[in-house]
């Protein structure tokens, strides 16, 4: 999936990182008019922030998908059909120049298409590699990407059914505690030894879904997913222990229960879904993993 474009013209000409020092060079000389000269390059980031073991990327639904990066002109506007290359520039924080950098480094980039393939080699799994664009003479900031394991299970890492009481007197939100979260893990068992690390699937997506209520999915003014933060977050990535996980926030006073006539408690279940895809659009083994969570609260 491809990040958003900062919104304005000029800001959609700025660039992070490496990028910057060439966005600067240039300001200082002369800049051409010619809306067909490249003038900064955009490479926010990769579909995804893993490749797996001999296969090529793919997002979070499990779609195939190159590298993408924007080149704008002088003006602000992006140039269509503009030509980009893509390239490793280092491996675990070893640069390019390293005589055993091609046998060392987890994965290969096909230069004009982006495509980002990983090595099939066990030995490969967790390393990391750096990316970047070039557009001409420009270059964009690095982005790192890790090589990880095949993942053929998902195992929910909590308490599949949970419940909280609201207090009438939270009229605001409240976030779900973190032991109430829904946490689950990717892990790599086929062939795998028998430690916990070496099962691990790091770096990987894992989306998670309100189903019930079923209005959650687009309205989100009662309750919606957050990694804790109190904004809306439905995707994460495994850390090193192949974890993953997201947190409730709710709304108690615009919630919809289904409130009796006199007062007591009243009572709804939050069901998700926690899901991980691989290549080709399947489903990990073990997916959707479902969460029921019971809120109760004060009719008045």
């Amino acid at each position: 999936m491809r990040p958003a474009l900062p919104n304005g013209r000029w800001a959609r000409a700025l660039v992070l990182g490496a990028g910057a020092a060439v966005v600067a060079a240039a300001a200082c000389s002369d800049v051409t008019s010619d809306p067909k000269v490249p003038f900064s390059i955009e490479f926010n980031g990769a579909p995804a922030p893993s490749v797996v073991l001999g296969e090529q990327m793919f997002d979070s639904l499990g779609i195939v998908a190159p590298l993408v990066a924007h080149v704008f002109n002088s003006r602000g506007d992006e140039i269509a059909g503009a030509a980009v290359t893509y390239h490793v520039v280092a491996y675990d924080n070893v640069p390019k120049t390293n005589p055993a950098f091609s046998d060392s480094v987890p994965l290969t980039v096909d230069a004009a298409t982006g495509v980002v393939t990983g090595k099939s080699a066990p030995v490969y799994a967790t390393k990391t590699a750096r990316v970047y664009a070039q557009a001409g003479s420009l270059q964009s900031r690095t982005v790192i990407i890790t090589a990880t394991r095949h993942p053929d299970t998902l195992v929910a890492g909590g308490r599949l059914v949970d419940s909280t009481t609201l207090s009438f007197l939270n009229t605001d939100s409240l976030l779900v505690p973190a032991t109430s979260a829904f946490n689950v893990r990717v892990l790599h068992t086929t062939g795998a030894p028998a430690t916990a690390a070496d099962s691990a699937v790091p770096a990987y997506l894992v989306r998670f879904r309100i189903v019930q209520p079923a209005g959650a999915s687009t309205d989100t003014s009662y309750v919606m997913l957050t990694n804790g933060d109190r904004k809306r977050s439905e995707l994460d990535t495994t850390d090193a222990s192949g974890n993953a996980s997201r947190q409730l926030r709710i709304r108690r006073v615009n919630f919809p229960f289904d409130k009796p006539a006199t007062g007591g408690i009243v009572s709804d279940t939050i069901r998700v879904q926690a899901s991980a895809y691989r290549e080709g659009g399947q489903l990990v083994p073990g997916s959707p993993i479902e969460f029921r969570f019971v809120i109760r609260s004060s009719a008045h």
